[in-house]
């Protein structure tokens, strides 16, 4: 299972008015891999032997189970713990009970989904970059952005060489970005804070009024939850 770049994709979630488009674009493909899992991916011989072996991360579990095809679902968590119960072996001592217990806690922390969410973001950090340097209309809303969470900012200066011959011009875009909406938030929080002060109980909170829960987006990124 790969997923290609989406360009179009990218530039819609980037006109938007967005504390950060990428968190918006993750959610799409995530959410297009989830489906595929509940759909054709159960019958992909090459994915029911990555499932097997890697399994699904709670998050992406939940995702799964918030979906329709619970058949699906079960079908491939049946041979992910047939897997698991195939290689447990009764621990004999103290040490080996040690390591198994290593073992079974490394079962947890893989997930097929991640892995495929992940490269498939990767060139999309990319992608920023390079449409960056190619179409100065893009160069312009990049500009003119809300700048980016934590995480997504860290992969695009990562990635940043990708815009080559602009790479100068990108890193300080993106760290233009970082000051000047660092700075609005924190003009935010400050008023939330001066707002709680029974001296200002008159003062409009503006747009400081959801600013706790948009902080929380900016250093954590978006959660992707279904209800």
């Amino acid at each position: 299972m790969k997923y290609h770049i989406d360009t179009q994709l990218l530039k819609e979630k980037f006109i938007k008015e967005s504390e950060c488009p990428l968190c918006d674009v993750k959610k799409t493909v995530e959410d297009q891999i989830v489906y595929e899992f509940l759909n054709d991916a159960v019958m992909d011989d090459d994915m029911r032997i990555k499932v097997n072996k890697y399994g699904f991360c709670r998050h992406h579990f939940d995702l799964l189970f918030a979906g329709k095809n619970k058949l699906s679902l079960a079908l491939q968590l049946s041979t992910r713990v047939m897997k698991i119960k195939g290689g447990f072996t009764p621990p004999k001592n103290f040490k080996s009970a040690k390591k198994l217990a290593e073992q079974l806690r490394a079962k947890t922390k893989t997930c097929v989904i991640c892995d495929i969410l992940n490269e498939s973001m990767e060139k999309y950090y990319k992608a920023v970059a390079m449409l960056y340097k190619k179409e100065p209309e893009f160069r312009e809303i990049v500009k003119n952005g809300k700048g980016f969470c934590m995480e997504h900012f860290a992969c695009l200066l990562e990635n940043a060489s990708e815009s080559s011959a602009f790479s100068k011009e990108y890193l300080q875009t993106l760290s233009n970005l970082f000051y000047d909406n660092t700075d609005r938030f924190l003009s935010e929080l400050d008023r939330f804070c001066k707002k709680h002060d029974y001296r200002n109980a008159l003062m409009p909170l503006g747009s400081a009024e959801n600013v706790l829960p948009r902080t929380g987006d900016k250093l954590y990124g978006k959660k992707n939850i279904k209800q």
